[in-house]
């Protein structure tokens, strides 16, 4: 296992999905905990704006649309100096697989959690591999590790990018790179506002990724219901599956 600790203090790094949510609570507690410099990627810079005069020319937003090839292109090409890459950005498009609108919610899940991660991690993965300390953070969910019925497309879409860490991961074995899958549980954003769950803070989860970087961990449950599935997936991974189909299967009962 690669036991590279890259602490953000006086590095480099760039989230993208930075304006809003577990983005920019990451951006903050990155900033916090001494960060050189960080690259906001988002898609309407005066978002910022708040966080711009606070933290100055330490904050650097960036334009980013994951659904735009040429955006990542332009927005990579200025930010070369980056060490610590932080795949956030992310959509929820709720449905399962037996809809009239299936294939219109996996087509918006993968766009963005799937393909947007992929291209922007190769766009950066050069500029990572020469630095002597680098990450990738990919944000999945703990939906990426057992399915939940109502949100089927989201979830799969999410098991991808628990795939992708993993195959990231053994590509860069003994390389310069921790590679980092972050699953987190229902989380108060506007992304899930509408769903009826019990919510931790975005704040939490930045606190427990850094923590995570700083640490050299490969796994971070960020909050309290991902601590908890993550130590029973670890174990009994079938049993988290029948844990969530059950859980949905009551809700809609009511």
């Amino acid at each position: 296992m690669n036991e590279l600790k890259v602490s953000p203090k006086g590095r480099v790094a760039f989230v993208s999905g930075a304006s809003r949510g577990i983005g920019r609570a990451i951006t903050i507690e990155l900033l916090e905990a001494g960060a050189k410099k960080v690259y906001a990627g988002v898609r309407n810079a005066k978002a910022l704006n708040d966080l711009k005069a606070e933290y100055s020319t330490r904050l650097v937003p960036v334009l980013l649309d994951l659904r735009d090839d040429r955006s990542i292109i332009k927005a990579t090409r200025s930010i070369k100096d980056v060490e610590i890459l932080i795949n956030n950005a992310g959509v929820y498009e709720p449905g399962g697989f037996f809809s009239d609108d299936t294939l219109d919610s996996m087509a918006v899940n993968f766009e963005v959690n799937v393909w947007g991660l992929v291209k922007l991690s190769l766009s950066m993965i050069d500029h990572l591999k020469n630095k002597s300390h680098a990450a990738i953070v990919n944000i999945s969910s703990v939906l990426g590790l057992a399915s939940m019925p109502i949100s089927g497309a989201y979830s799969a879409s999410k098991a991808a990018v628990h795939s992708i860490t993993q195959g990231m991961r053994g590509e860069l074995l003994n390389s310069n790179i921790l590679v980092m899958g972050v699953y987190p549980g229902p989380i108060d954003t506007d992304m899930i506002r509408d769903l009826e769950l019990d919510k931790d803070l975005p704040q939490n989860v930045a606190q427990n990724i850094v923590k995570g970087l700083k640490d050299g961990n490969e796994y971070v449950f960020p909050d309290m219901m991902s601590k908890q599935v993550g130590e029973l997936y670890l174990t009994e991974p079938v049993t988290v599956e029948k844990q969530f189909a059950h859980f949905i299967s009551a809700e809609e009962e009511v």
